[in-house]
């Protein structure tokens, strides 16, 4: 297990944001096969997800290739 720590809910949502953006594009770089995530539901990932969006409007990141199932 790995435990991140940082000092407030929006650096959690970066760290997050940035290590999913950068696991997305290591797989587009590669392959055409589509990058599956398990996403959990609540309120807990909100921040995580308005960074993924804010990412995804700045050209940072493509979900064309993306596909999510709900973990709840």
């Amino acid at each position: 297990m790995r435990l991140i720590i940082e000092n407030n809910s929006q650096e959690v949502a970066r760290w997050a944001a940035d290590y999913i953006i950068r696991a997305i594009n290591r797989k587009a770089a590669v392959t055409d096969a589509p990058f599956v995530l398990g996403l959990p539901t609540g309120s807990t990932p909100l921040d995580t997800y308005a960074e993924l969006i804010r990412r995804h409007k700045a050209g940072e990141v493509s979900f064309n290739n993306f596909i999510n199932f709900k973990m709840d």
